[in-house]
């Protein structure tokens, strides 16, 4: 008999224990029209419980008054070096303090100083002098964004372990149309949350390891407009892929339908069926060292899907829907999986979960499977949070209390490359 040994996560709260600080973020603004953009992006870290200090370049504060992010941060904004009481140097000071800088949005010219080291205005001064996580939205024209000087400093960032966020593809504001557009504040500020909450997790570097995470429902086509689906939202799915890809592992998203931004950082493939997702998942896995499949894939799909719209009136309308299993992806995958490959499953359950978990780590001889109680609605599909408690093949069971699900993600990733 397995012996059973239960560990309890190091995050469960103390209600003596004195409030922490809240973790400090530098945020950089230059001087590109999508610099109103980072005034959303600082709205959304500090509801998110963040300290912003943000430092403007000049051209920045002509563009954007250096008092709309002082209002939204609640703290002085940097601008000059020279302005700052504090006896030791403020870009020093604020490296003591800040654990990630992002730099939202970056120009061209910004991208140049940062990969020759120029350091000749406060926010170049900190970038040198800042330890931590460097992540980089470049906003410019597409023709500046194509240059090939620009795309030897973006290389060169890349080779030191800057994170660059984007950019995106779509019109900028001269007009132009292609790839330069500052990334949304929305997927900036997760890829944010995600690299402070695998800090605080202590997370392995994972560079060199490939991952893929599935997330979502699959959609079972009944006819052209209608579907069987389920109510997962894919929040937790692609809470681990921003974490895996703030550790620095290659991260695949293999995704249902959802109404979330796709991670930064992360490649997306988007699939609708459970056909669809298994096809994805084994053309990924093939090559990767992870498997995480946190997608709440159908269970059944229709077994003779109409080509037509089914009318309610017609004469003959159903009153059954026949129904056909559709293929256990996680336990095909793991029956294949090569030496070394390690697989992490879910259970979304509403009754008996220790028992339903442990039955589904022998069924589909996985690694660990992660069971999380969906009948609670604070926990349950939609939900910002998340619990669980994580089964292991070699007997071990992890219990993660109730936390955000970006939290949860970094702790998962720590059992994946622990």
């Amino acid at each position: 008999m397995t012996n059973t040994v239960r560990k309890k996560s190091p995050t469960t709260p103390n209600p003596a224990a004195p409030k922490p600080a809240r973790p400090c973020v530098a945020l950089g603004v230059t001087g590109s029209v999508a610099a109103f953009k980072a005034a959303a992006l600082t709205s959304a870290l500090v509801k998110a419980g963040v300290e912003v200090q943000v430092l403007m370049t000049a051209a920045a504060a002509k563009l954007v008054q250096p008092q709309t992010f002082q209002t939204l941060s609640r703290l002085p904004v940097i601008t000059s070096l020279w302005e700052l009481p504090d006896w030791k140097p403020g870009h020093i000071a604020l490296a003591d303090r800040a654990r990630v800088l992002v730099i939202a949005p970056a120009t061209a010219n910004t991208l140049a100083k940062l990969a020759n080291g120029i350091a000749d205005d406060a926010l170049s001064t900190y970038a040198v002098s800042h330890g931590g996580p460097l992540l980089v939205a470049p906003a410019m024209n597409p023709r500046m964004w194509r240059n090939a000087a620009v795309q030897d400093n973006v290389r060169r960032l890349r080779e030191r372990g800057v994170r660059i966020l984007g950019p995106g593809h779509g019109p900028v504001a001269c007009g132009d149309e292609g790839d330069g557009r500052m990334l949304e504040p929305e997927p900036i500020a997760q890829c944010v949350l995600a690299h402070l909450a695998v800090l605080d997790a202590g997370v392995p570097a994972g560079a060199g390891r490939r991952i893929v995470i599935t997330a979502g429902p699959t959609h079972e086509a009944w006819d052209p407009v209608r579907f069987l689906g389920n109510r997962s939202s894919g929040k937790m799915g692609y809470a681990l892929a921003a974490a895996a890809a703030a550790a620095g592992l290659e991260v695949t998203l293999v995704s249902g339908p959802t109404h979330l931004p796709p991670p930064a950082l992360c490649r997306f493939v988007p699939v609708e069926s459970a056909a669809d997702m298994a096809a994805a998942v084994r053309a990924e896995f093939a090559d990767a060292d992870f498997l995480v499949m946190a997608a709440a894939v159908a269970d059944f799909r229709p077994a003779q899907p109409a080509g037509h719209k089914i009318k309610k009136t017609a004469a003959g309308a159903p009153t059954a829907l026949p129904l056909t299993p559709t293929e256990d992806i996680l336990a095909a995958v793991a029956a294949g999986k090569k030496p070394g490959q390690r697989i992490m499953g879910f259970a979304a359950e509403t009754n008996d979960l220790a028992d339903h978990a442990r039955q589904k780590l022998r069924r589909k001889k996985v690694d660990w499977i992660v069971a999380n109680d969906v009948s609670r609605s604070d926990i349950g599909f939609g939900a910002a949070d998340n619990a669980a408690t994580v089964f292991a093949a070699n007997g071990a069971v992890h219990d993660f209390p109730k936390m955000d699900k970006l939290q949860l993600a970094a702790r998962l990733l720590g059992l994946l490359l622990g």
